[in-house]
């Protein structure tokens, strides 16, 4: 369906909401989330903070629209790494794509916080469904390669070899990491389900680490603790690595 092109009214909304949203971006990685305020973002934009009411619902929806914003612009980048990978390389689509989060994440640290650290607490207090969003839109992300993987023949486990107190969270979480791809194959496995979740389990771990800085002091080789996780990784998900890999710079 071919979508109507947008009014001279709607398109004039258009920029300056994303004016809005560029200056809050600028606000966020100088001062962190703290600093993302409606006075702070309309002195920025020389307005009035009433004027920012039109396009948000307050600190919370300005927050919630920066969130969105700074996910989108993750996705992208996360999105892009892996389209440079050649598209039968599967390991190398995995590596590199678990490479370009930690590199993002260590050049966006306040974006990182507002996304998945301390600060994200601000906004899922105050915006329903903020929760489900790492789950659904980052997780479900490594859908598509995670069904290719599994029909190239890989092998997971089966759904009476996962302990049975998880099985059912990881029902849930199945149904959520599936949101944005109803078209994923009836039956994608829930041992492909607890892989990504043992795997987010080991990355996030180590993206804390690196993000704030809790192990610079030691590890400064920061692409050999990486190589130290890939080989977990590719062990835990049953293939071997590529030599093939183009990483983000």
């Amino acid at each position: 369906m071919t979508q109507e092109p947008m009014t001279r009214t709607e398109r004039g909304r258009q920029y300056r909401l994303d004016d809005a949203l560029a200056a809050a971006r600028g606000l966020l990685a100088e001062r962190g989330v703290d600093g993302v305020t409606m006075t702070a973002v309309a002195r920025q934009l020389g307005v009035s903070g009433p004027a920012l009411y039109q396009y948000f619902d307050g600190r919370t929806g300005l927050l919630r629209a920066t969130y969105d914003d700074v996910m989108d612009d993750l996705l992208a980048f996360l999105g892009e790494t892996v389209a440079r990978q050649d598209p039968d390389d599967l390991a190398a689509q995995v590596h590199a794509g678990t490479h370009a989060i930690f590199a993002w994440c260590r050049g966006h640290k306040h974006e990182f916080d507002l996304l998945m650290g301390s600060s994200f607490r601000k906004v899922a207090r105050a915006s329903e469904g903020v929760r489900e969003t790492i789950a659904q839109r980052l997780g479900g992300a490594w859908v598509p390669t995670f069904e290719r993987i599994w029909r190239s023949g890989v092998e997971f486990r089966a759904d009476d070899e996962i302990p049975a107190p998880l099985r059912e969270q990881l029902v849930a979480y199945r149904e959520v990491l599936l949101r944005d791809h109803p078209g994923a194959g009836p039956g994608f496995p829930l041992g492909a389900v607890y892989v990504l979740y043992k795997g987010w389990r080991m990355i996030f771990g180590l993206l804390c680490m690196v993000a704030y800085d809790q192990i610079d002091y030691v590890f400064g080789d920061f692409e050999a603790v990486f190589a130290d996780l890939m080989d977990d990784l590719f062990t835990l998900i049953g293939i071997p690595p590529s030599d093939g890999v183009r990483l983000a710079g």
